[in-house]
């Protein structure tokens, strides 16, 4: 799964539709097997493009605005402080739209056009991810009108986009077992898995469930997600800059904008910080030791006193980045069934986390947790009247928020949330943390179908109200 160099050209040009093509020259067409051969290769592109988009500019943005990060030069510095113009979504939005969503339904109508299910059923998941993304950043977003050539899509409200992304998974989840011949190796996520893009499929069932506050759903497809971290959907980065193939994180701290962003007086640093260095708010506890897990996403004295680990942790120039994991659907069974009141199921999937963090960041480091330890004045209840159920809720939030560090669903969580896990406003003005993405200039100058008035920073989105 490494391998990418061999896609980086089809990344670049592969970006325009039907571009593919020419890198194909009747080689990769079977006449004997019932399949579109520049479908698979513009899964590729498809694929490359969704984890550019959540690895990249997007996720570095919101991970300063939930506190993983820290704005430290130029237009970063009005970054830190929420300062931001509805210009600065043009790039993310074409990439999410014209690019991933484009491709991906060319895959669609190619698949269907032999009846290769298989290939259908797969590139329906990746639609229902990106699409997820638009909407729980944006709001209400172009979708059921989406990609008409010379017509301006309707908006969608959040909820019926929401709910459309379960439809499609549900279809993927029938067509992904059935017929298909493809060539599986240009599947960069999972080889053409199906059990694998199956337990996906349901993992995103999940996350979507939980998006909308659809606790009891979300638990159900939660128990039917990704089971081992073996099976993680990642985007993976070999690492070599002659070729591009560099994790987006690196390319931006250490290249092509050295200095813009830190991780000084970061939130998330300072919790993971037994030492007290980074701020001294640490979450070590009788159970839990998090040097080791502070040194993979944190490193010291790089550029400033405290960067993001781009030398030898989660942002290093070959760390693959995290698109849908076992962890996060643990992390959502733990949440959901908390709230529907399964405390003990609740803390299972908790110690779940708690033992892949065993065996990432060392024997030792986690041990896990009793029911006793939330009772109040227990180890993770020392908040005079704080119930067990609400004590248990908040570590299982901030154990999230400390695991996807980088990623957008933390940014999603804490919006959803109301900020439950107190992450510190970094602009003492400001009403709140930032509420959702601007809508993108170049869409309020095409689109008459944009909202009005046009909602800002801090209006939350509708499903978050």
């Amino acid at each position: 799964m490494k391998n990418l160099t061999k896609y980086v050209l089809l990344a670049a040009l592969g970006l325009s539709l039907g571009s593919c093509d020419k890198f194909i020259n009747g080689n990769d067409i079977n006449p004997n097997a019932p399949q579109d051969a520049p479908a698979d290769q513009q899964l590729t592109a498809a694929q490359l493009s969704e984890g550019f988009f959540m690895s990249g500019e997007i996720p570095r943005q919101v991970g300063i605005w939930s506190g993983f990060f820290t704005g430290a030069d130029r237009q970063y510095l009005g970054l830190d402080l929420y300062n931001t113009a509805a210009g600065d979504y043009d790039n993310a939005w074409s990439l999410a739209y014209a690019t991933t969503l484009a491709q991906t339904r060319l895959v669609e109508e190619k698949a269907q056009a032999v009846n290769n299910r298989a290939l259908l059923g797969v590139a329906q998941v990746v639609e229902a991810q990106i699409v997820g993304q638009i909407t729980a950043l944006w709001g209400d977003v172009p979708y059921s009108e989406a990609l008409r050539p010379g017509t301006p899509g309707k908006f969608d409200s959040q909820a019926s986009v929401y709910a459309a992304t379960q439809t499609l998974l549900d279809q993927a989840i029938i067509n992904l077992p059935l017929n298909g011949v493809w060539d599986r190796s240009r599947d960069i996520f999972y080889g053409g898995s199906v059990p694998k893009w199956t337990a996906a499929a349901h993992s995103l069932k999940a996350r979507h469930y939980l998006h909308v506050k659809d606790y009891a759903r979300a638990a159900s497809e939660a128990r039917l997600g990704i089971t081992s971290s073996a099976n993680d959907m990642i985007m993976p980065y070999n690492g070599t800059s002659v070729s591009g193939d560099l994790n987006p994180y690196y390319d931006f701290i250490d290249i092509n904008r050295f200095g813009y962003m830190s991780a000084e007086g970061a939130h998330a640093a300072a919790l993971l910080d037994s030492v007290g260095s980074a701020g001294g708010r640490t979450r070590a506890n009788a159970k839990t030791d998090e040097s080791a897990r502070f040194s993979y996403f944190y490193i010291a004295d790089q550029i400033y006193s405290l960067d993001p680990n781009f030398v030898d942790g989660a942002f290093a120039p070959d760390a693959d980045a995290p698109l849908l994991t076992y962890v996060e659907t643990q992390a959502i069974l733990a949440e959901a069934l908390n709230r529907t009141g399964d405390q003990a199921g609740a803390l299972a999937a908790l110690n779940n986390i708690r033992r892949e963090n065993e065996t990432k960041f060392g024997p030792g480091a986690y041990a896990p947790y009793v029911l006793a330890d939330f009772a109040a004045g227990g180890l993770m209840n020392r908040v005079a009247g704080q119930t067990p159920a609400a004590a248990m809720l908040k570590e299982i939030l901030t154990e999230k928020y400390l695991s996807m560090i980088g990623q957008l669903e933390p940014f999603h969580d804490l919006r959803r949330t109301d900020n439950l896990i107190g992450v510190p406003k970094k602009n003492s003005a400001s009403p709140s943390l930032p509420q959702r993405l601007l809508y993108p200039q170049s869409e309020v100058n095409t689109n008459p179908n944009v909202p009005k008035p046009i909602p800002g920073l801090f209006d939350k989105t509708p499903v978050n109200r």
